[in-house]
Formats: C-alpha cells, structure tokens, sequence
C-alpha cells in the first residue's frame, strides 16, 4: 500500500491520480495547495482509480481547483475536501451522479460555501462546514440526505433553522448542529429516525427558554444538548429508550431532573446549569455520571461514596455544598438467589456497584449487569463450577461480603447490652435490616445495624422489656419459617457468650435453652433436663362427702404419666380416668380440709389444702343463740344461722335493722324476740373511693381495702408483691347501683372490682350454696385474670387491709363506749365452709363471715383464709389488721363476690342514762368466694348521681334494750 502524504505545491497533470481500473496507485493521497490540468481532478467521465480509498484536499486562493464532480470520486471511502484562508474561492461541487452509481462512502468532509445534492451517495458519516461570507446558501438540498447515516452540520454566522433537514426524505440516523440558528417562531420538526441528536452553541435557540423541536424521535438513544438558552430542560419528550443524555450550559436553575422513566440509560451529564438540591437516588444506576459545575448540595449518596474507585472527584466538582463522604456501615445490602432449575444465580441488592462483582472462589466466573447497583446474574453449571456452596465469597468494588447462596437459619455466639441497645454476634445473619427479626420478651427490637456477623437492635424508651438474666427471645429469617428460641440477659449491661442445650423440645413449646448457663428453661407445663417430662398441677378438686365418693380433679397432667398415683391427705384415691387435663378418682372416709399430693414420671406435686370433706352436718356460731336465748334456727347443711325475725349477724347475736331475717333461706314462722328498750343506734356513713371503702361510726371510722397480691413459691417464699392500693381506675357505672373499677398489673393479667349496692333483698346461688343478700347491702365483685405465675407449684395469696382508729368526731354523749381495739380470729377454722373474724373498738364492731370456697377456672375449688397480722399501729396513730385470701394455681380466672350489711348486737350502751340496755353497731362481711376472691367491708351504700365517691348513708333505727340481768 502506497500512500501520498503533504503533496504540496505539485502542478498535477490530467488524471495524474490514475484512472478508474488502474491498479498500482496509492491506497491513501493528501494534496495541499496544488495546481490541476483544467482545474479538475479527473478528466471528464473518469474517476479516482477503485484502488485508491482516501483523498484528502485541501486549496488555497492560488489553488485552480474549480470543479468537483462527485462522479470522479464515486469509487472513494474517504473524501476531504479543506480550505485554508479562503472567503472568495471555493470549487463547484457537483453531483452528477446517476441511480446507477454505486457509492459507499466512510467520511466525507467538506468545507463549503454551498450545500451539494447528496442524491445517489450513501455515506456513513458526513460532516459539511458551511462557510457564509456575503450571500445566504440556499438549504433545500438538505432534504437530499436519504442515504446519510450521520450527518455533522456546521455553519459561521446565524442563519435559519432549515426545515429541509425535517423531509421524510432524509433517514439520517445521527444528526450533529453546531452553529448560531435564529429564534424560531414555531414549534420546529427533526428527522423522524434520529438516533442520536448533538446541538449546541446557539443561545438564541429557544422558545421562551423552552426546547424549540416539538417533538423527538421515539428510537433516540443519545441526546446532547448545550447552551440554547434553556430554562428548561426537555425531559419529557426524550423517549425512556434513550441510553445517553449530555445536558450543559444553559440557565435551569432547578432540582436534577427525575430519570426513572429512562430504563436503558446508562450515561447522564449535566454540567454548567445552576442545578440545586440533593442527588436522586434512581441517579446510583447510570455507569457515567457527570454533574460538575452546578450548585447541588447534601451528602454523595453511599452508592457514589462507596465505590469512589468508580467516580472521581471530577464527577462533582464545582458544587462547593455538595460533600463528599465515606462508605457508611449498612449501605451496600446485597443477596444471592439461585435458580435450580436453569441454574441462574443471582446476587441482587443495593448499592452494590457498577463495576462487574468478582467471586472469588472462581475469579474465572463474570457476572453480566442487568441493572446497574442492583442487579447481576451468571449462569452457574453445577456440571462446570461444582456444585454451589451454602455460602460464597463476593468482591464488590473494593468490599468483601460473605454471602448465603439460600436463606440460612440464624445462629447467635454472643449478646451485648448496653442500655436499651444490644449488639449480637453470630453467622448467617444477613445484610438486609428487614431479613432478620429479634424479639425479646414478646417486644420486636429494631434493627439499625445487620451484616453476615453482626446484628446491633435497639429499643425505645417507651418499650416494656422485661428485665431478667433469661428473658425468653427468639430469632427468625422472615425468608425462613424457622424461629429459633434463646434467652438474653437484660438486667446486665455485659457480654454473654451463647450456651448451647442438646434439646428442649423447643419445637413443642415445652421450654427454651438458657443462653447464659446452657440449660434448659421449662415452660410450666414440663419438667427434666430437656423439658420432656410434664409438669402436673391442679387447679381445682371438687369435694366428696365425709364418707368418701368420687374426687374430680382439674389441671394438668399432661403425657408420659409413668407411675401415676393421687394421695389425698394420707389416703390413696384409686385412679379410674385421666386424660392431660383431668382426672378422677375414689376417695375413702375422712373429714376437714386436706392437702393433695400427685406423683408421675418420679415428680411430685402437692396443693395444700385443696381438698375438703363435705360433712353430713356444719355447726353454727353460737349455736345462733345469745345469753342461752335462741335467736335462730341452725342450717347444719352449711352451718349458716337462719335468724328470727328482727334477728341477723351469721351468729343472730345482732339486731336486724331491716326487720328481715339475714339467713339464706326462708323458714316458718318464727318466734316474736323479747322486746326492750327503745336505743338509737348512732347513724353509720360509707364512702367508695378509686377501689377503697370507708365506714364512719360516731368517732369511729375503718377504712378497708385490696391492699395487695402476692405469689409464693412452694417453700412460702415470697417471688413478687403487686401493690393494688390506689391504683384503680373507673371504669364507667351500668347503672346507678353498679359501680366499676379495674386495673393491669401485667401485660396479660386484669383485676376488675365491682361494687353493687343492693336495694331489695334476694337469693343467689354461689359455689354451690344458696345466700341471701339482705335489703341495703352491698356485694363486690373482684375477678383476677390471666395472672403470669412463675411456676405452677405456686399460689398467690389476696390481701385486705382494715385499719380503724379515731376519726377526731366530738361525741361527748358517747364516750362511756370507747374501748381499745380488740379482734377475734376464734372462728376462722380451716376445716369449716364459713371462716368468721371480728374487730372491735368503741363499741362498734366490724365482722366478716369468709367462705373456704372459689371457682378456679370456672370450676368449684377450696380455699383457707388466714389473719396475717394483729393490730399494727400506723402513723397516724390508727390500727391495721391484714386478712388474707390464699389461692391456688390457675390458668384462666379466680374471682369473689362479698356482701356486706349493717347489723346490731348487744353491746352499745346510751350514755348518761340509767338505762342499762347495750346494743352493738356491726358491720357484717359476707364473702363468697367465687372465682378469685377479694374481701372488702362496707356497711351501706348511698349512690350519688355523677359522682366517682359514692355516700352510703344508713338511716337511724330505734331498737329496743334487752331484758336486764338479774
């Protein structure tokens, strides 16, 4: 190949370049400033040899060159034609080529003062410089461009926008403007198969600073524009197709433009424009980024920070309020899936780069980019690679991550707490915040950081952790159904190396590995070292007459019951049925209240004092008799005192203020009671305050409430105290005799009271025995549900505070009745269905009648009350009596339903009268106790409209005296 170059100054002889079939020529000719033979290249209807590629021209003012005939140079590939200096000379191009002539032409370029028809020439890429001195060219042969593959337009001075370039005619693929164009005063039209489009450096070229062109064509997939005077930039009608957009110096002013809609665009700049705001994130996907030269603020986003080996510096120069960051923990959240079927593996994620990821196990394997930071697959041949690890080493730009090529089940090796933040160290975690969830104690922790090894949660301030060194937590991969169990240690701010147990039947709910001792944690319902063995109990027994019968017994047995036996007191109860909730059995002969004992798989449960014998026949108090004198009829079937009229008080010692019988069923007539002396009985007032009660009496007044609940384990230890005092919250009125409280002590665990004042007498069955609530009285309802025991050999143990002293009242006609405090607890026997207790002091006495019985879970159970402490003197000089309740193990609800009225026996006396009758104010406490029971005492209740304190308010009764004594 010869090739011409700087042939300059040569006088060229008639085609001196060869001729059309001529061989041996140079492949490549450069002429400058020579002189033709007839100012011509080629003699007429020759042309440059076919040999010949490349023809570079460039003339001058003393170059002769005329004439320019595109038929001498038809057989060419690349045709320059340059002009150096000149404004006055320029060569006639002409085209006289026929349909005929076959042209395939690279590069043309050519300097003009003319635009040539380009009719019959295809040209791959052609670049015409329009040169304008004195007369404006004619643009109608720029609709000749139909063979045209691109097509570069420059021009000096400022003409028109030519409408020719928009004929159908033209099928220019690559349209490149570069010159100054006049304001347009309509709506402008390109070629409809454009490509790609460049125009720039013609600042009048607006609309009122919008796009001139009306529309784009809908196959561009590159667009550059720049300094058109734009004050705005046309994003919406450039197609999503569009693959590059160069966008530079004009006037915007405005936030980046939105470019999600561009799905295939890979490369974006947008320079010298004034651009403000932050960097959008859809921004991360594009391969090229250029924003220089604007006025962006805000951070660069992690996508650009972590890979800066990708974007330099230069990428944002020129935005002084734009900051340049580092790499933050957390920000690339990359993830692998594999297809098994046609073996896709692919790692997704976020900002996971633009540079293609590298595997390292198999640095030959080349992941293909289907979006950019987000997306990327290969084709993994198990019969090529290998069969495909559970996990995999990925280079990400410069990060390293290891990745689980599935989902993989969460492993803890260590928790650390520090305040309400907890950071936990393990394998298979994840990358992303929201694959992992750790709950302690029911309580979802958030995560703020994850990697493959590390997880670090937090809990807010408002959040209720329960605080304990093996809080039961569970762990899960929301892609996973698995959920795996472990404790954590939230009393301590420390460290905690994970423990592993073999098992514990975690899978059936029976307990929980210890992550701090590596042991097993029981629910209550197992027991053994991996929680396999049940842990029987029981929550209620029903009772068998004192000659023996069948026992029914409630709870939990569960399965295996290797070696089942059931002792009541020290008798065998011969087993005929049991399932996991129930038994039954057959007791023998005995009597009182008696401890049950259950042993199976060599464990053994004992419930004291749950059972009791059923007598024949109850005695009553005092043989209901006062002074020898019977005052009533003895129920020995519950050993209730059923009293003559006029007569009450559970031992018909007191005068009935009603003039109704307080016993529990009626009965014939009975005997008149002797009269006496007319007394008034001094008037007693009862207030109900936020679940507390008040009975003022003269200058005597007792305040009784729910003081507290307490569980006990099985040695009587206590394990937690539930303060209950003024923490009741109302809870609206049924209606004007109903009156509701309640409050949580737990999440799970509702106490709810009721107080209900009684305006007529009536019957109503409770844990199997038949009461009478009498006219004026008042029942109180007090139900314990759901309460979290710790274990189920434990109990609890419902506390009722009195305490009684001087309200500071100035009753000078009463003080031949004041009398220390005094109590009798002679009646609370254990082996009896009523308990009775009395405390007096001035003559006015406050007693209460208990029933040993509650319905646990729905069902009948025995309970035994007991006095916790004697007359302990508080600070405001009164005295206090505890009584307490103690209740079995439930699982559901315990609840009672007391009532109380105002009784009189002989033991007040009028002052300052020789009258010597005595007569005594009580309060009666009747206490059925039925499901979880609470014991409250009031006298009466006065309702009061839209008021939280109800006045209960007993009118004056005149009694008369008893008989004096001889």
């Amino acid at each position: 190949m010869q090739i011409y170059r700087h042939l300059s100054n040569l006088y060229l002889d008639i085609d001196a370049l060869g001729t059309t079939d001529d061989k041996r020529v140079a492949t490549k000719i450069y002429l400058d400033d020579c002189t033709f033979k007839d100012q011509r290249i080629s003699s007429i209807g020759n042309s440059i040899p076919t040999a010949t590629e490349h023809l570079s021209i460039a003339v001058t003012d003393t170059s002769n060159l005329l004439f320019i005939p595109f038929s001498s140079l038809k057989y060419l590939k690349i045709f320059i034609l340059a002009y150096k200096n000149i404004e006055q000379y320029f060569p006639k191009i002409e085209n006289d080529l026929s349909t005929s002539d076959e042209t395939n032409f690279y590069n043309v370029i050519i300097d003009s003062n003319e635009i040539p028809s380009f009719l019959n020439m295809k040209i791959q890429n052609l670049e015409l410089s329009l040169k304008i001195y004195n007369t404006i060219p004619s643009f109608d042969n720029l609709d000749t461009l139909e063979s045209v593959d691109s097509f570069n337009f420059i021009f000096n001075g400022e003409i028109e926008y030519p409408n020719a370039l928009g004929s159908p005619n033209n099928k220019i693929r690559v349209l490149d403007l570069k010159g100054l164009f006049s304001p347009p005063s309509q709506a402008l039209t390109l070629p409809s198969d454009i490509e790609e489009f460049t125009i720039s450096n013609s600042p009048s070229f607006n609309n009122k600073g919008l796009f001139p062109f009306a529309s784009l064509s809908n196959i561009l997939t590159k667009i550059s524009i720049g300094n058109l005077g734009l004050t705005k930039y046309p994003m919406d009608l450039i197609p999503p197709t569009v693959k590059t957009i160069i966008l530079y110096q004009n006037n915007i002013g405005s936030p980046l433009p939105d470019i999600e809609k561009f799905y295939k665009l890979s490369s974006f700049s947008l320079t010298n424009s004034k651009m403000i705001g932050s960097i959008p994130e859809n921004y991360c996907k594009l391969d090229f980024l250029l924003l220089e030269n604007n006025n962006l603020e805000g951070e660069w986003n992690q996508c650009f920070a972590c890979y800066q080996e990708h974007y330099s510096d230069s990428s944002f120069s020129g935005n002084p309020k734009l900051i340049k960051n580092d790499c933050k923990p957390g920000s690339i959240v990359p993830y692998i899936t594999y297809n098994q079927d046609n073996y896709i593996l692919s790692l997704r994620g976020k900002n996971l780069g633009i540079d293609t990821p590298v595997i390292k196990e198999n640095l030959s394997i080349k992941l293909e980019t289907i979006v950019p930071q987000s997306h990327f697959e290969v084709f993994w041949d198990p019969r090529v690679y290998g069969v495909l690890p559970n996990i995999i080493n990925v280079m990400l730009g410069n990060h390293e991550f290891i990745l689980a090529t599935s989902p993989l089940v969460p492993e803890i090796l260590s928790i650390t707490k520090s305040g309400n933040q907890f950071v936990f160290k393990g394998i298979q975690f994840s990358y992303d915040l929201d694959d992992i969830i750790i709950k302690i104690s029911g309580v979802k922790c958030s995560n703020t950081y994850i990697d493959f090894n590390t997880l670090n949660c937090q809990f807010s301030a408002t959040d209720q952790l329960k605080i304990g060194q093996d809080i039961p937590s569970t762990i899960q991969n929301i892609k996973l159904t698995t959920i795996s169990m472990f404790t954590v240690n939230t009393a301590q701010d420390k460290t905690t190396i994970i423990k592993t147990c073999s098992s514990c039947n975690e899978g059936s709910g029976n307990g929980l590995c210890s992550s701090t001792t590596g042991k097993c944690i029981c629910s209550q319902y197992y027991t053994g070292e991996s929680c396999n063995l049940p842990n029987q109990f029981l929550t209620s027994a029903s009772s068998a007459l004192s000659s023996g019968g069948l026992v029914n017994l409630y709870g939990w047995f569960g399965s295996p019951n290797e070696g089942l036996t059931i002792t009541i007191g020290s008798l065998n109860c011969q087993i005929h049925y049991y399932n996991t909730t129930f038994a039954n059995c057959t007791i023998g002969a005995g009597s009182g209240t008696k401890s049950i004992k259950i042993i199976q798989n060599n464990q053994e449960w004992i419930g004291e004092n749950m059972f009791h014998y059923t007598e024949t026949t109850y005695r009553c108090p005092k043989d209901c008799s006062l002074n020898g004198v019977a005052n009533g009829e003895c129920n020995s079937s519950s050993g209730q005192c059923k009293c003559f009229i006029g007569w009450g008080g559970y031992d018909c010692n007191s005068k009935s203020t009603t003039g109704g019988s307080t016993s529990t069923s009626s009965g014939s007539s009975t005997p008149t009671p002797t009269k006496s002396p007319e007394i008034e009985i001094p008037e007693s007032n009862t207030t109900i305050n936020n679940g507390s009660s008040s009975i003022s009496n003269q200058q005597t007044t007792y305040e009784i409430s729910i003081l507290s609940l307490i569980e006990y384990d099985v040695t009587d230890a206590i394990v937690i105290t539930h303060n209950l005092t003024n923490k009741w919250i109302s809870i609206g009125d049924t209606d004007k005799n109903i009156h509701k409280f309640n409050q949580n002590i737990s999440e799970t665990c509702r106490i709810t009271y009721i107080i209900e004042d009684i305006k007529e007498s009536r019957d109503y069955e409770f844990a199997g025995l038949q009461l009478t609530l009498e006219k004026d009285s008042i029942k109180i309802t007090v139900n314990i549900e759901n309460y979290p025991f710790t274990s189920v050999l434990n109990k609890l143990q419902l506390r009722l505070e009195s305490i009684v002293g001087d309200n500071g009242a100035n009753i000078e006609n009463n003080q031949c009745n004041n009398k220390e405090t005094s109590i009798n607890k002679d009646l609370l026997d254990n082996n009896q269905l009523l308990n009775y207790i009395t405390i007096s002091k001035n003559e006015k006495v406050l007693y209460g009648r208990f029933i040993n019985r509650v319905l646990s879970d729905h069902r009948q159970s025995f309970i035994t009350t007991s006095l916790i402490s004697n007359t302990t003197t508080t600070s405001a000089n009164k005295e206090s009596f505890i009584i307490g309740l103690n209740l079995p193990f439930f699982t559901e609800s315990l609840s009672i339903d007391p009532d109380f009225s105002v009784l009189v026996s002989p033991s007040f006396k009028k002052c300052k009268s020789n009258d010597r009758a005595k007569w005594v104010l009580p309060v009666a406490i009747v206490v059925p106790c039925v499901a979880v029971a609470t014991i409250i005492i009031i006298s009466a209740i006065i309702y009061k409209k839209n008021r939280t304190t109800v006045l209960l308010v007993k009118n004056k009764f005149k009694l008369r005296a008893l008989p004096k004594k001889e």
